[in-house]
């Protein structure tokens, strides 16, 4: 038994459903694509298990049963079943004895091309149709079968196991309209004369039986000599080829151009030998440029993968040509690779993306291959700055993640990226009206944005709705990284940057309000309820009224706020343990619950939680409110001082121990007095009596607050006096000056880019909120766990559960339309347009849509915007020195060619 199988075994026996494969073949024979959907996306094995009796797959056996609709057998392939089939059953030859033409349709859709010539025990689809018994009774229905074959472009003269073609075998049957069909629908010189052991052939039969009424095709004069064809490709003797090939294919050359050995066709032997000759020759006479037999490899990957840029240029001016991403990141990835003679993978590189520039739907720019690369990530590392700006210009995402959670902002260059936010603010410098107040900026965010994925295909009995709603992405990472990137964060000021971040921040500022109003009410409440009820401060009546409705609306607030924090902890347990105002909020939490769910604590107890209570709750409630863009800098300037000054009393901490622990030796016994009856007493205010009393005072000390009148120097009063001046001038001169010094520094530094700080806060403000709300809500191995238990469990794990869809994506701030308008003439004032989702859908909006009238960016923004379109329409009217070069350059080439041009005229005259 198979690995597969022993899996599904596995989820059998701890299943309390039916088997999940028996589940999938009954949805498939009802037509219930929902749970056809559900089922596979939770285990994507089940499209490998081979059921018993047939060890059909699920797909094959839904090609073969008469109930199936189309639909059905299209949403199969959509989920990654597989169209090809295996050595036992292809699903192609099961719908083409289907009786519902439809079914057929589908697969000969998703085939790829060359697979519609497949044979499965030796016969082609064609043959199988014919063959079979589905056709005797019926040969009027499968006439439009065999007419879709045709038009597939199946080979009607392939031979079978024993080198008979279809039409042979429908004379031998006497199928009339098969042969009408054949004859009269087929594209390729129909051959009859192919004969079996008794040297019958399908002309012999077809004249014998009066099978059809018209002029039969003529003869084949010959046979084409496909060894000598091939043999002389793999000899590279392109000219004998070319004068052999034209005396074969004199009358029909579309015959022959298509040949293939069983491995590859013609047109892919030439391409992996580099004979550029043939290839244009057989290109010129409609050779199939994405025809391939048994090797799956395309011409023009072959060409790619050896770097033959001749060919490469023949092969991409076919206006047939499919080309995939997996090509581009190949080229891109040798790009850097030594040039030979024919072979130079650079050359062919910028061919292809100067064809992308004319037609973009070429190649899907931000598609990846096995590791999960795009191809701008393979640029970044090993082209030049060049192609990275193409493939940038071409809309390649810099928040694309590969296998290893690496996006391409990553490794791009600092001034690389600012030259192409630059690229990104787009106006018409045609128009000489950036002076006017109606003068419009575009800014295309293309390149900061996760790709948008297709939708899924609408089908016509199940509409997948509820699936596309799963890709709302994250928009915020690329900037997210700029703002941890030292390199980066410069660019935040971009015009570009800013924008969006301030759209950002429209959009989330409801949230942000009411996250606030919340906690405030948390807090008040709180407070309230320590001063009225619980700790006892006033017993009045009124505080207790008081006390009592605090303490209904704490209740709600603190549950409200558990469950907050819980549904951080699911989406992000990791990221949330390791923030520290999440730390402080978990131990709030611990102690609110202590002060409002226990009643025995002493007095003495309820005073001291009321106290770190209300402590944590300011402290908490200074940081949220700080998260405003407006008063970010103020929360960054605590944290900073904050977090250099104990950075500083860390290293400084030994010292400070040190004296501590001195002082406790020096000056621990008071001096002893002699009453009058004889006793001693000794003084009670001993401030260095222990370790730890004595440590507490030397840090009292560091502040100034000396006290020295009750320090004892007399026990030893040398050594103590010079300990404690050596302790005046290192830790409280010098210590405390220093960190003033520092706290300056800080302060000054960070109100000298005040603009910058809160780009950065509001950035990872908004990336934490946008996080949140898009994260996945239900941990992938709990899905795992459930699905084993229940197979028909809908969850898919490769998909994102956010807690509240709606709000989910309306955090987003562009779903189609990555593009706003500005007018910075008109101070700096935003204008915005609905996507056209927003019309079907009125949860999905684009920035600011409610009131966009009164949105406008601040001036230090629109002073960038200005300095961006100055610079722009200088570097036009007045060209760069590079630019002057490469035109002398341009026009030195063009000279060049002339000269040859004019040689070549003066020899065919003085032939003459």
């Amino acid at each position: 038994m198979s690995g597969t199988n022993k899996k599904m075994d596995l989820m059998r026996t701890n299943s309390i459903c039916p088997p999940p494969e028996t589940v999938l073949l009954e949805s498939v024979k009802k037509n219930d694509l929902e749970t056809i959907t559900t089922i596979i996306k939770a285990n994507a094995t089940l499209l490998h298990h081979q059921y018993p009796y047939t060890s059909k797959t699920i797909l094959p056996v839904a090609c073969s049963e008469p109930d199936v609709a189309p639909i059905t057998v299209e949403t199969l392939i959509n989920l990654g079943a597989d169209v090809q089939g295996t050595a036992e059953w292809k699903p192609l030859h099961l719908a083409a004895e289907n009786p519902n033409i439809s079914i057929l349709e589908v697969i000969i859709k998703y085939l790829k091309p060359g697979q519609i010539n497949e044979k499965l025990e030796g016969n082609t689809a064609l043959h199988t149709l014919i063959k079979g018994e589905e056709i005797q009774e019926n040969e009027e229905n499968f006439c439009r079968h065999v007419e879709l074959l045709l038009r597939s472009g199946i080979d009607v003269n392939q031979g079978d196991g024993k080198n008979l073609s279809a039409i042979f075998w429908a004379a031998k049957r006497g199928y009339k309209k098969i042969i009408k069909v054949i004859l009269e629908k087929s594209v390729l010189h129909v051959d009859l004369d192919t004969c079996n052991l008794r040297n019958k052939t399908a002309r012999d039969l077809i004249i014998e039986k009066n099978l059809y009424e018209g002029p039969l095709p003529e003869r084949m004069l010959y046979q084409v000599p496909k060894d000598k064809i091939f043999g002389l490709i793999k000899q590279g003797k392109e000219d004998e080829f070319i004068s052999y090939f034209d005396t074969l294919s004199l009358n029909n050359p579309s015959d022959f151009v298509n040949l293939d050995d069983g491995v590859l066709t013609l047109l892919q032997y030439s391409c992996e030998k580099g004979l550029t000759k043939i290839v244009k020759y057989l290109l010129d006479r409609g050779a199939n440029i994405n025809l391939v037999t048994k090797n799956q490899k395309k011409p023009i990957d072959s060409v790619a993968e050896n770097g033959y840029y001749e060919i490469f240029q023949l092969l991409l001016d076919h206006p047939d040509v499919e080309l995939t991403t997996q090509t581009l990141c190949f080229l891109l990835k040798h790009s850097d690779c030594s040039k030979i003679d024919k072979i130079d993978y650079e050359k062919c590189c910028k061919m292809l993306l100067t064809k992308m520039e004319s037609n973009k739907s070429l190649i899907d720019i931000n598609d990846v291959d096995e590791l999960k690369n795009t191809p701008l990530h393979y640029s970044l590392r090993y082209c030049d700055t060049t192609t990275t700006q193409k493939l940038l210009q071409l809309g390649a995402s810099l928040a694309c993640k590969n296998h290893f959670g690496i996006m391409p902002i990553e490794d791009i260059k600092p001034e690389l990226l600012e030259n192409h936010l630059d690229d990104c603010v787009k106006f018409n410098l045609k128009n000489k009206n950036d002076e006017k107040c109606d003068f419009e900026v575009v800014f295309d965010y293309h390149t900061l944005l996760p790709p948008r994925k297709p939708k899924r295909p609408k089908f016509e009995e199940f509409d997948p709705e509820f699936l596309s709603q799963n890709s709302v992405e994250p928009e915020t990472e690329v900037i997210a990284y700029m703002s941890k990137a030292p390199e980066f964060r410069a660019l935040l000021k971009h015009p570009l940057v800013v924008s969006f971040l301030f759209m950002k921040w429209h959009q989330i500022r409801l949230l942000f309000y009411t996250n606030l109003l919340f906690y405030i009410l948390f807090v008040l409440s709180l407070v309230v309820y320590i001063f009225t009820y619980y700790a006892n401060f006033d017993t009045s009546d009124c505080c207790l009224t008081f006390g009592k409705i605090s303490w209904v609306t704490l209740n709600l607030t603190f549950w409200i706020l558990v469950l907050r924090e819980l549904f951080q902890v699911a989406v992000s347990s990791r990221n949330y343990f390791l923030n520290f105002e999440n730390l402080v909020e978990i131990i709030l939490i611990v102690i609110t619950g202590m002060i409002l769910y226990i009643d025995s604590p002493t007095s003495d107890t309820r005073r001291q939680l009321a106290s770190v209570a209300i402590l944590l709750a300011a402290f908490e409630l200074v940081l949220m409110v700080g998260q405003h863009p407006k008063l970010s800098t103020n929360v960054v300037m605590l944290k900073t001082v904050s977090v250099n000054f104990f950075k500083l009393l860390l290293w400084y901490s030994l010292l400070i121990i040190a004296f501590a622990l001195s002082f406790y030796i020096l000056f621990s016994r008071t001096e002893v007095s002699q009453s009058g009856n004889g006793t001693e007493t000794g003084d009670e205010d001993d401030v260095f009596k222990g370790p730890g009393k004595s440590l507490f005072k030397t840090i009292v000390m560091l502040t100034g607050e000396f006290d020295a009148g009750s320090i004892n120097f007399h026990t030893y009063p040398v050594t103590s006096k010079i300990i404690f001046s050596l302790f005046v001038f290192m830790i409280t001169i010098i210590l405390l000056n220093l960190l003033n010094g520092l706290a300056v520094s800080d302060t000054q530094t960070i109100k000298n880019d005040a603009e910058l700080v809160g780009h950065i806060s509001r950035a990872q403000h908004i990336y934490y909120v946008e996080s949140m709300l898009l994260g996945n809500i239900l941990p992938t191995s709990f899905i795992h766990a459930v699905q084993r238990l229940f197979c028909c469990f809908p969850c898919d794990s490769s998909s994102t559960y956010t807690f509240f869809k709606p709000l989910a994506r309306k955090v987003c701030l562009f779903t189609h339309n990555c593009q706003l308008t500005v007018l910075p003439n008109n101070y700096g004032k935003i204008f915005c347009e609905f996507n056209s989702s927003a019309k079907q859908r009125p949860d999905s909006f684009v920035a600011c849509a409610r009131n966009c009238s009164d949105t406008y960016l601040d001036k230090n923004t629109v002073k960038r915007i200005n300095d961006i379109v100055k610079a722009r329409r200088e570097r036009e009217e007045f060209p760069t020195v590079s630019s002057v070069e490469k035109l002398y350059e341009e026009m030195a080439s063009i000279k060049i060619k002339l000269d040859k041009i004019l040689g070549s005229l003066s020899t065919y005259k003085n032939d003459f």
